[in-house]
């Protein structure tokens, strides 16, 4: 009776928000935007549909910078490719106005504990403040060697597989295996897989907790937008109890999951804290990023420290944050190199002429390849593995156009006055493909771009970016910390394979990339992403 009655109120709460919705004068009813749409579920079904690309990078951007969708029971849903808005929303206004959606953030209060991907306003910004200094440059070049380590164990596995000279690998599977391991021994100072062959009988328990997170909680899109109203019922400890009687086996699993996944957090924080304090001489050498995190927290004064609940919420948020997105968008790299021979021989040409420096090359020598350098870039700018972000303001605010929109009147748009709960929409993937900013050729995978002078237009539009004016890893107060890391890896990865490899299309496979919450590689609607390898003469 009692979860009942706590069930009833939260249906009140969310049917009370729902009637605001419906029958309220929207300030964005003159924004142009696609029709068509179900007056149950608006425009989501199109907007996360795993064959949504057409969606995002046609259909919504015919109408402009800026679009009116409907979510739930007609709600407004406000899609934003402006650049001047998007440095509104992800700079200027973020966290006093700004932010992710109550129910994205609650949700990973659930999954992870109060981590960077769950606090907000001056928690995450105390939370990122350590945080960022353990992926420094600095930081980055000491832990090179141990991704070498990796990947050439991984090198020495694939060569094993190829006893023949040629063979079909899937590398979707080799890549997110590669990728936790990465973070495992750069990211923890732990090892997850051993990378063996034989291995794949006996899965990293870890590992395969971790990879079922994504996949059970797609399908709760709509129980999602419960959750802000479910934990106003009590703390998350009390819902992680109830979630247990939860109606949907989705739901009874991610609880389970979500409590492995913390304990073992819990159990390597500890022990490696407890090691730190203790002067042990191989946990004070350590370079990996908890270590460096522990020993940055430590160090700070009383007031600037992070609790030890929201450390052990860092270890899962950092491997979240880091293994599927680096694991993706190196996977596509091998896939594009592997549809343009051409350009994957100049790579090789390019990676094999470095043989005469130190190997492994150091980290300098690496970042100061360009070829390479532009093949990381371009790819991440025409496949970014997110394509959208999400954020909903706190109070009502009045958003800047950059680029005016044609209004249902006919009158130009040219700013947006944008109501407190409107849930909106950043299309980082349709932004990178902006032929307004990138040129005629903006949606065709050219890595020379890089190597000459980028369009004025690119500088020019200012966008919100961290990394080489791409949304890729978004900018501002929730941009990605560790894309140095990543960036590191990716490159680290493709020095070794290119240069060891020769990639070609699997000959029987039809590849599609699907959307989901990150691009992913499939077959038969299965993940997977099937290439004919080539040993070639060392």
């Amino acid at each position: 009776m009692p979860i009942l009655a706590a069930l009833s109120l939260v249906l009140l709460l969310a049917l009370r928000e729902v009637i605001h919705w419906y029958f309220h004068e929207s300030t964005l009813a003159n924004l142009p935007g696609p029709g068509g749409y179900s007056w149950l579920t608006g425009h989501t079904k199109q907007l996360y549909h795993h064959r949504g690309w057409r969606f995002h990078l046609k259909d919504i951007v015919g109408y402009g910078s800026a679009v009116r969708l409907r979510g739930y029971l007609g709600e407004d849903i406000l899609y934003i490719t402006d650049p001047v808005a998007l440095r509104t929303i992800l700079v200027k206004e973020h966290g006093h106005i700004f932010d992710e959606p109550p129910m994205i953030i609650e949700r990973n209060k659930l999954l992870w504990g109060p981590g960077l991907l769950s606090s907000t306003g001056s928690a995450h910004k105390h939370q990122r403040a350590i945080a960022y200094s353990v992926f420094s440059e600095r930081r980055i070049k000491s832990m090179l060697p141990v991704m070498y380590d990796v990947v050439k164990k991984l090198e020495a596995t694939l060569c094993c597989q190829l006893q023949f000279g040629s063979a079909e690998v899937d590398m979707m599977h080799w890549m997110s295996r590669c990728s936790l391991e990465l973070i495992g021994q750069a990211g923890m100072g732990v090892s997850f897989d051993d990378l063996q062959k034989e291995s794949e009988s006996r899965p990293n328990k870890y590992m395969a907790a971790a990879k079922q997170l994504i996949p059970l909680s797609f399908p709760l899109q709509a129980f999602m937008r419960m959750i802000p109203y479910l934990v106003r019922l009590g703390s998350p400890e009390l819902l992680g109890a109830l979630s247990a009687y939860a109606p949907h086996a989705n739901i009874r699993k991610l609880r389970k999951i979500a409590y492995f996944l913390y304990d073992t957090n819990a159990e390597l924080y500890w022990r490696r804290r407890r090691a730190i304090l203790a002067g042990d001489e191989m946990a004070m050498r350590r370079d990996d990023a908890l270590s460096s995190l522990i020993r940055e927290n430590e160090c700070a004064p009383q007031d600037r420290r992070i609790t030890n609940k929201e450390m052990i919420s860092q270890i899962g948020t950092l491997i979240f944050a880091g293994q599927d997105t680096t694991s993706l968008s190196i996977a596509r790299m091998l896939h594009v190199l592997a549809l343009d021979q051409p350009r994957q021989d100049r790579l090789r040409t390019e990676l094999r002429g470095t043989t005469e420096l130190q190997s492994p090359l150091p980290y300098d020598e690496l970042c100061r390849l360009p070829y390479l350098d532009a093949v990381c870039k371009e790819t991440l700018r025409l496949h970014a593995p997110v394509t959208q972000l999400h954020r909903v303001p706190r109070q009502d605010v009045v958003i800047p156009l950059g680029r005016p929109v044609v209004g249902k009147n006919g009158e130009n748009i040219e700013e947006l006055q944008v109501e407190a709960g409107t849930f909106t929409v950043i299309g980082a993937a349709a932004v990178n493909r902006d032929k307004l900013i990138w040129g005629p050729t903006a949606e065709e995978w050219i890595p020379e771009r890089w190597l000459e002078s980028l369009p004025s237009s690119v500088a020019g539009a200012h966008l919100p970016s961290v990394y080489a004016n791409l949304m890729t890893f978004m900018g501002g107060g929730r941009s990605c910390i560790g894309f140095k890391f990543a960036e590191a890896e990716i490159k680290v990865v493709l020095y070794v394979l290119i240069s060891r490899f020769r990639f070609e299309p699997a000959p029987n496979a039809d590849v599609h990339w699907n959307m989901y919450n990150f691009a992913t590689p499939v077959v038969d609607d299965k993940p997977s992403l099937p290439l004919k390898m080539t040993i070639l003469v060392p």
